[in-house]
């Protein structure tokens, strides 16, 4: 289940550590390492980041070598999701002219991957 760090520390005291799909190129993360401690004003529970060095290529090999079931909107370019108001296909994964995209995986450069971000 995925549940917030913050409401995990209040209905959860007894967690100590939770693993989190955080890199250092997502926003606020490029200072965090493998084990980090919540921010200030938060439950204190140790964040553990194994894949905090990844890049966003090795997120998508290994989701794919491993068959590990996703969102589909990644299928249809989406390389970022925030909601509904900020969050639009990829226009580096754009085909044509038209409103068809490839997926997510087949971006090429991952400094692009919040391109589709407003």
């Amino acid at each position: 289940a995925v549940v917030s760090t913050q409401s995990t520390g209040k209905e959860h005291p007894d967690i100590k550590a939770i693993l989190m799909g955080t890199r250092r190129t997502d926003p606020y993360s490029s200072h965090l390492t493998e084990f980090a401690p919540t921010d200030p004003g938060w439950p204190q529970i140790l964040r553990v980041n194994p894949i905090i060095t990844w890049s966003y290529s090795q997120v998508w090999d290994f989701l794919r070598s491993l068959q590990v079931p996703y969102c589909p909107l990644y299928d249809q370019g989406y390389t970022s999701i925030g909601n509904v108001l900020n969050t639009k296909p990829n226009p580096a994964l754009s085909v044509g002219e038209g409103d068809k995209f490839r997926p997510a995986y087949e971006l090429v450069d991952g400094e692009k991957e919040r391109s589709g971000r407003m």
